[in-house]
């Protein structure tokens, strides 16, 4: 038995009031977990309002069964067809699915999905639009093998524009290769880490609402005890 580790962590543009993107985790029916992200066009509440439809609508779907590639297509029709092509989202999913025992990664985002498997580190990327413009819009799918020890992180664009209002930009083969060494059990602290960094290229203010999401597979593990922690402000 193997056991799945899950991070996230969000901060809505400025540093207050609500965040436009949407985070969500849904067990898969068949063995396994998705981890979605949806992030609204614009920022604010009414960002909020269509990230959080974009997401509920896509974890609806994996809950009933839909493989990712379906949920996707399904998403980006409701998106086209209730706000007639005007509005757009981006969406990623990033799955453990225990039936078909693979990790599957579904993405209509700009921002790449970063890959860590037996020691190596890469990026999936390209080839990816945005939901809710066009009606024939497709997601960009990979499907790879679950091994032990491999790391799927993805991330808003608030994130990957951090610092430019400054003249920086984030540093991303100093994370890379902390990412290859990192023992997936350390998977939160990574992803606070990267937070905090951005915060910081963002002089504590960002110009954008940032997320960032990751899931891990840790090797042999008996234990079947399930944890979940969450810090959220109210």
């Amino acid at each position: 038995m193997q056991r799945i580790e899950v991070a996230w962590s969000k901060m809505p543009k400025g540093a207050l009031g609500q965040s436009g993107d949407s985070i969500e985790l849904v067990e898969r029916p068949l063995g396994g977990l998705s981890l979605i992200l949806a992030d609204g066009q614009g920022s604010g509440p009414a960002a909020r309002r269509i990230s959080r439809m974009v997401a509920m609508k896509a974890v609806q779907l994996v809950a009933d069964g839909s493989r990712d590639g379906a949920v996707a297509r399904a998403v980006q029709d409701m998106l086209y067809t209730a706000r007639e092509g005007r509005v757009t989202a981006t969406l990623a999913l990033l799955s453990i699915d225990m039936h078909t025992r693979t990790l599957v990664v579904a993405r209509n985002a700009p921002c790449p999905v970063v890959v860590r498997q037996e020691d190596r580190v890469f990026r999936l990327e390209g080839g990816a639009e945005v939901i809710g413009t066009y009606r024939r819009t497709r997601p960009a799918m990979t499907e790879l093998p679950v091994l032990a020890g491999s790391i799927l992180l993805t991330y808003s664009d608030g994130l990957m524009q951090a610092g430019r209002r400054y003249g920086t930009t984030m540093a991303w083969d100093r994370w890379e290769s902390r990412l290859a060494e990192l023992p997936v059990e350390d998977l939160q602290s990574f992803v606070d880490d990267l937070m905090d960094y951005a915060l910081e290229l963002e002089r504590g203010r960002p110009n954008d609402d940032i997320s960032i999401m990751a899931l891990g597979v840790r090797g042999e593990d008996e234990s079947a005890l399930r944890r979940l922690h969450a810090s959220i402000p109210y």
